[in-house]
């Protein structure tokens, strides 16, 4: 899936200094405290560089001279989060990652984004966004504060992992993520894996069939957060595609009436749209029952366990 400019209009929470200390394992052979203060030197120089810019535009300063205010600031920010995450590569990606947030201008969305690295396929389907875990949990702590955030962001890192909300604000793309269904990996010592079946989409949950793996992975003092096609072959199912043409029939009857009217307003609109939700989460719930004894599931399962394995690194 490509990944639309998503300069709009945004608000954005101050970041504050996080107190955690990394895990073993980030910064390898480094002290504890020093990685402590690596970790806590980036949070500080990302707050002090989000002030400045902030300042800039609330003074009325030219897009030109915010730019040029912004590139040596997420330039050396880019430079601490490699020096913490150290060298990485995953199959399939690109050698050269983006580094995230790719904005510091609180009215862009991109402003928004987590601190890390994103590495990608040539096609972006393939991702992996990796960071260290305190800058990710202080700036989840930080998104979780937002007047408008979803309540699974106010869950902390190992509540809000694996749900919905969690995956379309790290994976940075216009398209909702609809989940269908967790999939079974094995964690090891120490460490915390979740991996689902979904859909990023942009017209809402209908009767598409998932098609992207989506996994994240906390340990060795980093978060990473990924997803992949699925690439199945997913044929129909009778009955599940009934629950959806039922509903969406109903609900394109309902508009068809509504327009005639020439009213916005007219409540028929918010009652078609009602039915063709529930239409959809029909179709869902019908397709994850049957999932486990479709011939795609043992493939999609064992793709997941790959997945997770890449994100170990090993």
């Amino acid at each position: 899936m490509t990944r639309p400019d998503r300069r709009r209009p945004a608000g954005r929470s101050s970041l504050r200094l996080a107190s955690a200390l990394l895990a073993a394992g980030l910064l390898a052979g480094a002290p504890v405290a020093a990685r402590a203060d690596a970790a806590g030197d980036y949070i500080a120089a990302h707050t002090k560089a989000e002030a400045e810019v902030a300042a800039a535009v609330k003074a009325g300063k030219s897009d030109g001279d915010i730019e040029k205010l912004s590139t040596p600031l997420l330039k050396d920010l880019e430079k601490r989060m490699v020096g913490l995450l150290g060298p990485l590569a995953f199959k399939g990606t690109q050698k050269k990652p983006v580094f995230m947030p790719s904005s510091l201008n609180p009215d862009y969305l991109e402003s928004k984004e987590p601190d890390g690295l994103l590495f990608s396929g040539v096609d972006l389907t393939t991702r992996y966004f990796v960071s260290p875990e305190p800058i990710f949990t202080q700036w989840l702590a930080a998104r979780a504060k937002e007047e408008d955030a979803a309540p699974e962001l106010r869950l902390g890192l190992k509540g809000a992992m694996g749900t919905e909300p969690f995956y379309f604000a790290v994976l940075g793309t216009d398209a909702a993520f609809i989940k269908y269904m967790d999939l079974p990996v094995t964690a090891g010592e120490g460490e915390s894996v979740t991996a689902a079946l979904g859909l990023f989409t942009q017209s809402g949950q209908q009767n598409d069939p998932p098609s992207s793996i989506v996994f994240t992975r906390i340990g060795d003092g980093r978060v990473v957060v990924g997803t992949a096609d699925l690439k199945a072959n997913i044929k129909p199912l009778p009955a599940c595609e009934k629950l959806w043409k039922e509903a969406n029939a109903k609900a394109t009857k309902l508009e068809d009436a509504a327009a005639k009217t020439k009213n916005d307003e007219d409540p028929r609109w918010k009652e078609a749209e009602t039915i063709r939700e529930a239409g959809g989460d029909a179709f869902r719930a019908c397709f994850v029952k049957a999932a486990p004894g479709l011939p795609f599931f043992p493939g999609a399962v064992k793709r997941a366990e790959e997945l997770v394995q890449a994100a170990r690194g090993k």
